[in-house]
């Protein structure tokens, strides 16, 4: 089991290698969504962009083209943003929420 750390929630979650960190956060009711995001938002397609995290530490894959694309603009101010429901956790991980 790998665990997640969700900073602003002071929570860590235990999750299976492989999983989706969107799916594990709503799983364990953990909020990932902002405000009026938490009712709209694409449900981890990636085409929203409302469950941006911040990875603190930990490794995760290269971003993907839908993240590359969605994020381009918040990555000038912050190259650690990427979209949770496009990360396999494959790491231990420390993330930020509601960047």
């Amino acid at each position: 089991m790998l665990e997640v750390t969700f900073e602003n929630h002071n929570r860590t979650l235990k999750v299976e290698p492989g999983a989706n960190l969107r799916e594990a956060a709503i799983a364990n009711k953990l909020g990932i969504y902002a405000h009026i995001f938490k009712i709209l938002n694409c449900r981890g397609r990636g085409l929203c962009a409302s469950c941006r995290v911040e990875i603190v530490s930990g490794k995760v894959a290269e971003r993907n083209e839908v993240e590359s694309k969605n994020l381009a603009r918040a990555l000038k101010k912050n190259p650690n943003l990427r979209l949770g429901c496009q990360i396999t956790v494959e790491d231990n991980l420390v993330v930020r929420t509601h960047v």
